[in-house]
């Protein structure tokens, strides 16, 4: 296929063009790519200046709310266990009992297990500890000051009286 000169020049001219098209194309995208490393590096810092610690203040305050709201649900359970073994169960143990001896089946072995297992255990008594001692120590020599500070002052001192006459009579001068 033969082409014309005018042809040519301009396929000529067209191709120069494309080629400078690429290279421009390629400085385009060497100067994006450059770009985008720095934009890469300022978002890491940003990231470690700004992201990071409001993260970190987040989740503590997370983990302080979520301790303090295991801590009332305990508390609040704590408190339900206490009303249901002192209040609920003895009342109900006594409802039960009255019914079961009402109807006469309070002799069998089922119903006085599962009523034993409805009343409170009793209370353990503790031995006397030291500080009770001390205690009572502290009572006897408080009771023993005041006794000692009461006889001080009803105490009969003539020389801290002064009689009526002694005030009549005018001083001998």
């Amino acid at each position: 296929m033969s082409l014309t000169r005018k042809r040519t020049k301009a396929l000529k001219r067209l191709r120069k063009s494309a080629g400078e098209l690429w290279l421009d194309q390629q400085d385009i995208l060497t100067r994006a790519n450059h770009v985008a490393a720095e934009a890469k590096l300022q978002a890491a810092a940003l990231t470690k200046e700004e992201v990071v610690p409001r993260v970190q203040a987040a989740s503590s305050q997370f983990a302080q709310n979520a301790a303090r709201n295991v801590a009332s649900a305990k508390h609040a359970s704590d408190q339900v266990r206490s009303r249901l073994t002192s209040d609920v169960f003895p009342a109900v143990g006594g409802t039960v009992g009255s019914a079961a001896a009402a109807l006469g089946i309070s002799e069998n072995a089922f119903v006085k297990g599962a009523l034993a297992k409805l009343q409170p255990p009793a209370p353990v008594k503790k031995g006397h500890s030291i500080g009770l001692y001390f205690a009572i120590a502290a009572g006897v020599a408080a009771a023993a000051g005041i006794g000692y500070a009461v006889w001080q002052t009803f105490r009969a001192d003539d020389e801290l009286w002064i009689s009526e006459d002694e005030l009549d009579t005018p001083p001998a001068s």
